[in-house]
């Protein structure tokens, strides 16, 4: 297919999404909400009541788990807590992720594409946090996870309500064209630039003495669909086996463990004990 073709076809897809998300459960005055500045507690608190009991319930399951980093777990009473927990922008990127994943329940591949993509977001902030980034930058190399892969998942949903454009939307379509997709999607929902570069960067980017927001993404990417081929669809991790006195809710095990139990995608995950050196 010829490129101009390629785009126009991108540009009918997000055309079509776009309207089919304006219909889901997500009431415009959330995100309008959630995107402005100066609201404050009480219309904040008001996203409650537009959002579903489940999504709702998801939210508070996540924002009451444990961070890596600085953040651990916290009292989340109301959506308020919630948001100051998250933060807005995370907040939005959930909802509109979640709010959609119900697109995938009953379709085991869009479910594991946002599987694959929550386990990159995981990795990601991992990484990020081993390398030295700043809370900041690990929030960012998590989000960035989140959508590296919503142009893909875009088109396979489009792919399976519209049979008619399946032969032109193949596996190497998809590979070469869901980051365009993807960029698209993050711009229309005003999401930061530096999500957008990371869609379109594609590969693993080194800088001068670190890498970069691009190269913790991809390297936490290539990581999972690595353990994801191999593991029939899961995120396998070897962890230590926690040695005797250790805060087990804050081991690395736990964390990766709660994040993934407070999405619903626990399945997706396998974690192998081991032994440390000094116990061999």
């Amino acid at each position: 297919m010829e490129l101009e073709d390629a785009l126009r076809l991108i540009d009918r897809i997000d055309d079509v999404m776009a309207r089919k998300v304006q219909c889901a459960s997500i009431h415009p005055d959330v995100f309008r909400t959630l995107d402005d500045s100066n609201a404050g507690r009480r219309e904040i608190e008001m996203i409650e009541a537009r959002i579903g009991e489940s999504l709702k319930l998801r939210l508070k399951a996540i924002a009451g788990s444990v961070f890596v980093g600085s953040l651990r777990r916290g009292e989340i009473n109301s959506f308020y807590d919630v948001v100051s927990c998250l933060g807005t922008l995370r907040t939005k990127s959930l909802l509109f992720l979640l709010s959609n994943q119900s697109q995938g329940v009953l379709d085991r591949e869009v479910e594991t594409i946002f599987a694959r993509s929550f386990a990159t977001s995981v990795i990601a902030e991992i990484l990020a946090g081993q390398m030295g980034f700043r809370e900041d930058g690990v929030r960012k190399a998590g989000l960035c996870g989140l959508f590296l892969e919503i142009g893909r998942r875009f088109m396979v949903i489009h792919r399976k309500l519209f049979p008619a454009d399946a032969e032109v939307l193949d596996e190497a379509f998809v590979d070469s064209y869901h980051p365009y997709l993807g960029e698209k999607i993050a711009h229309r929902y005003a999401l930061p630039d530096y999500v957008r570069t990371v869609i379109l960067a594609r590969n693993l980017i080194l800088e001068e003495n670190a890498l970069s927001l691009a190269g913790i993404v991809f390297l936490a990417h290539d990581t999972v669909q690595a353990s994801f081929r191999r593991n029939h669809d899961r995120l396998v991790m070897k962890c230590q086996v926690p040695r005797p006195g250790t805060d087990v809710t804050r081991t690395l095990e736990a964390i990766v463990t709660e994040k993934f139990k407070a999405v619903g995608l626990e399945h997706y995950l396998h974690v192998i004990r081991i032994p440390s050196i000094q116990d061999l």
